[in-house]
């Protein structure tokens, strides 16, 4: 950018960088602010930092102190075409849910929701990503594990051997989940648990903006994320496995799904699920801080 200024003298030079100040200078060649006209005036303004990447994929934020990698493009999903009516009756038909929403009035909703999302500039790239809308029945269920092991999870096994009869679904904490599974703080995955309680609820599940990221980063991040985000747990990735096996448990190459909003036992241990050629597993995750670029937390936004 030599040629911009090869006519001037350090003198006019200095005269620019003196209007400014040398903070503003500073931050202006730092990429922090831009300079925009209006009307007859230069304006001076922060620069929008965007919160996800082309790829729909979280920008990991300045001073992460946990684990992130690269993702493993090996590893990655397809957004499907959204037929709400068809993923609502895979819900309500798995889970054996009683009256929930009608599919129009689903569909009417979450598309409102991703307007809403488009038009917010930091946050509209993880619509890059993959995105999949989904209504979770009301439970009034006190203990988590409990709802996980004898509502949800047969729910997922009923969906997943429907799409692949020839495959299994095994849930390798069966037995063990009742009482022994915990929200974390800070991820704001209760809004979701709360909202459940009161009635049928809805909204947007985004699988794998987090690839790459260590379980303890995908809880870390969540405090430069605007309030609409939260943060992964159980009922909604279950939910959304119930809806979308096809594209979440295709075969080998889909991302581990973590339920990072989730602690199970102790402090050290999540839960996640995989997907093989051949099954689908639940099981735990330990060695939180390890950072895999075939693994995903995931966010969801609430209608």
């Amino acid at each position: 950018m030599d040629w911009l200024t090869k006519d001037w003298t350090t003198g006019q030079l200095n005269a620019v960088l003196k209007a400014l100040g040398e903070e503003t200078a500073r931050k202006l060649a730092a990429g922090e602010l831009t300079v925009r006209v209006v009307g007859q005036e230069l304006v001076v303004e922060e620069r929008v930092k965007l919160l996800f990447d082309r790829n729909g994929r979280r920008i990991p934020p300045q001073g992460l102190q946990s684990k992130v990698c690269d993702a493993h493009r090996n590893f990655h999903l397809t957004q499907p075409t959204i037929d709400y009516a068809h993923r609502l009756y895979r819900i309500k038909e798995h889970l054996q849910a009683g009256p929930m929403i009608f599919a129009a009035e689903f569909e009417d909703r979450c598309e409102k929701l991703l307007a809403r999302i488009r038009m917010d500039e930091r946050s509209s790239g993880i619509l890059q990503g993959t995105c999949l809308p989904i209504c979770i029945p009301q439970t009034t269920a006190t203990d988590y594990g409990a709802a996980l092991d004898e509502v949800f999870l047969p729910a997922v096994a009923r969906s997943y051997q429907e799409q692949f009869p020839k495959r299994s679904f095994n849930n390798l904490r069966k037995g063990a989940l009742k009482g022994q599974v915990t929200v974390v703080p800070g991820g704001r995955h209760e809004k979701l648990v709360e909202a459940m309680q009161q009635n049928v609820v809805f909204g947007l599940y985004f699988p794998n903006p987090l690839q790459g990221f260590s379980v303890l980063a995908s809880r870390e991040q969540m405090e430069t994320l605007p309030e609409q985000f939260l943060l992964s747990g159980g009922y909604d990735v279950a939910v959304a496995m119930i809806a979308y096996p096809d594209v979440l448990a295709g075969d080998y190459n889909t991302p581990g799904l973590d339920m990072a909003a989730l602690q199970w036992q102790e402090p050290a241990c999540s839960l996640y699920f995989g997907a093989y050629d051949g099954r689908l597993c639940l099981d735990c995750r330990g060695f939180l801080g390890f950072a895999s670029g075939g693994y995903s937390g995931g966010l969801f936004v609430l209608g």
